[in-house]
């Protein structure tokens, strides 16, 4: 038998949402994963909803795609923000999914956790669980962006939510083979755990940009670029920090700064952002444009968890970052070689007008930061290139 001919070992991703290597966040990294495990074994994706239909992916997997809804009463209810209940059709389906034992099944999210638990015994045996963030901290940490707004209830039930969270991630987190985060710092903290077996830092890489590069800023361009989910409270609190206490301080120094936030905000947000005379670009389909007219992109997040996407993407485009220490998280950076830092408004301000004003430094800082995306963040072209195996 050739090699072309021997069969591939199995893998499984179990997931709560399709991988998309051009989606949020959540969806670029259940990408990461399906193609890291696509290119060396024959994968199935599960992917449980609690909707009624079944998602069409935009990009073709690299996997096979089999669909467990859960849209029924919940077996054992935790009541948990964003936990994922089974229920019995979910439970039975999990139990009776054909084929071969797998000898990697990777548990998208700490929330699947009782998804997971409904697979067959060997297959739990081999089970890993991708945290990607730290919950029961990125809970914590969003638990004091509320109370920083004087949001005093729903500060109140983050801390709640966060406790009950760590609770299960030390009764439940060492029956896993391994156990990922995307952010280092995490990793380490949460191999300190009682009874953990392998915790390993599993960073967020980005699929290579196919398109041609991104000419260099326009010349004597003031424009800077903030990109996310505008509707999540981190990325609106980073806005909202940044307009009040930046800008006026950056406005003195470089009077024709422009400011573009791209994404979708509520409409309380974008008013907001209106009277601070930042340029709002509801849902762009493509960023590219909004890139190529960007001197820098600003990343002034103070709170979540995980690594930042927002930061790994500006370099992609060949953009420099002014960023906090908590958007740079994660991410093996060198403040002043790869990115500039400020965690307070006036020393920000004077980042930013550094990266307008100094187009050697910006052009320096874009150079360094692409060298370390492509080392560091960037799948492999095996892995980004994945496609399922003929069957």
């Amino acid at each position: 038998m050739s090699d072309a001919q021997v069969p591939r070992s199995r893998a499984i991703l179990l997931t709560h949402v399709l991988p998309d290597p051009q989606g949020v966040g959540l969806m670029r990294r259940g990408w990461r994963w399906a193609c890291e495990l696509a290119a060396t074994h024959a994968l199935d994706i599960v992917l449980a909803t609690r909707h009624a239909e079944a998602p069409v992916p935009r990009t073709p997997l690299p996997g096979r795609l089999h669909v467990v809804h859960c849209t029924g009463p919940a077996l054992a209810p935790r009541a948990l923000a964003d936990w994922f209940d089974p229920d019995a059709g979910a439970a039975a389906a999990l139990a009776a999914l054909p084929g071969p034992a797998p000898v990697r099944v990777l548990v998208f999210r700490f929330y699947m956790h009782d998804l997971a638990a409904h697979l067959p015994a060997a297959w739990r045996a081999v089970a890993e669980m991708d945290c990607d963030d730290w919950e029961s901290a990125t809970r914590c940490s969003l638990a004091g962006l509320a109370l920083r707004h004087g949001r005093w209830r729903a500060a109140a039930q983050g801390l709640l939510q966060a406790r009950r969270y760590a609770r299960l991630e030390r009764q439940l987190l060492p029956a896993y083979r391994t156990v990922h985060l995307s952010a280092f710092e995490d990793a380490a903290r949460v191999a300190r755990l009682p009874g953990m077996r392998e915790v390993r830092a599993s960073p967020n890489r980005l699929v290579p940009d196919p398109g041609p590069d991104l000419p260099p800023p326009p010349k004597d361009g003031r424009t800077l670029l903030f990109v996310g989910a505008l509707f999540y409270p981190p990325n609106e609190d980073a806005l909202l920090w940044f307009a009040r206490a930046v800008l006026p301080r950056l406005r003195r120094m470089v009077p024709d700064v422009q400011v573009v936030a791209a994404g979708r905000a509520e409409a309380s947000l974008c008013q907001q952002l209106a009277a601070h005379g930042i340029a709002y670009a509801h849902e762009p389909a493509d960023l590219r444009p909004l890139y190529a007219q960007a001197t820098a992109v600003i990343a002034p997040v103070r709170g979540g968890g995980g690594t930042k996407l927002k930061v790994l993407e500006a370099w992609q485009y060949g953009r420099p970052v002014v960023a906090t220490s908590h958007a740079a998280r994660g991410l093996a950076v060198e403040p002043g070689r790869h990115l500039l830092v400020a965690d307070h408004a006036e020393r920000f301000a004077r980042h930013c007008a550094a990266l307008l004003t100094d187009p050697v430094l910006a052009e320096r800082l874009a150079r360094e930061a692409g060298r370390l995306l492509r080392a560091e963040y960037c799948l492999a072209p095996a892995f980004s290139s994945s496609r399922p195996a003929p069957e």
